[in-house]
């Protein structure tokens, strides 16, 4: 027995033999970043101030939504099928682009929209689909403008001089009267102009000045613009 240990001693010592070879580890893959977003609030809370950079050239579509979905979680739908509906090639397209620590909305709106593709938000999904798809279905609103056409009158202000009793003053001038619009039509017109330029010939859209209210038939983010701009000439007034 104690020859037999000598000699097993001996070969574990000897220059070359180191027991069973273990196999190297293999390098981890780098788990794709997940992130909890439940509702359309916190989408485009999120695509608003997260940051991304990215280098592509000549990509293709799924290329780009891969890369969005591993870089930053989110839930990327592409509507292929509505694109073909609306003249466009999804499996065409071809991206070429290079941006630093933009917003993620800003990467979209670089990448998709030069090739014809809109962006929307369905709950916490992100879709990509035609410009027309996303939209969505005009809405019909009332909006009341008669701040906007209210005549405001400018009274001059007293004159304190002293004179004598006998002096007659002149008749007063007539108050100057402003209106921060001439009518309702010449507010529609201007609606027109500054909200939604694009979108006046779609079927479905519609404006029309009655009174003192627009009736507007709009897709809902024109629907933004135009409270802005109303709330824009009410301050002017």
């Amino acid at each position: 027995m104690r020859i037999l240990a000598t000699l097993l001693l001996g070969l574990l010592v000897l220059p070359g033999f180191a027991g069973p070879e273990t196999a190297p580890a293999k390098p981890k893959k780098k788990p794709p970043v997940q992130t909890k977003i439940r509702s359309a609030k916190q989408l485009i809370n999120f695509l608003e101030t997260r940051r991304i950079s990215a280098k592509f050239e000549k990509a293709t579509l799924d290329q780009v939504v891969s890369y969005l979905r591993k870089a930053t979680g989110i839930n990327v739908v592409v509507m292929k099928a509505r694109i073909e509906k609306d003249g466009g090639d999804a499996d065409a397209i071809e991206i070429s682009l290079e941006v630093d620590k933009v917003s993620i909305r800003d990467f979209l709106k670089l990448a998709f929209e030069p090739h014809g593709l809109g962006l929307a938000v369905r709950g916490n999904l992100l879709v990509i689909t035609s410009k027309k798809a996303a939209r969505g279905k005009p809405v019909l609103v009332v909006y009341d403008i008669s701040e906007a056409l209210i005549q405001i009158r400018d009274f001059p202000a007293p004159d304190i001089n002293v004179y004598p009793s006998s002096y007659e003053p002149p008749e007063p001038p007539e108050p100057e009267i402003h209106q921060a619009v001439e009518s309702s039509e010449e507010l529609a017109e201007m609606v027109r102009q500054f909200c939604g330029k694009e979108t006046w010939e779609d079927e479905g859209v519609s404006l029309t000045p009655f009174r003192r209210h627009l009736f507007v038939r709009q897709y809902p983010h024109v629907h933004s613009e135009i409270r802005r701009f109303l709330a824009a000439v009410r301050a002017l007034r």
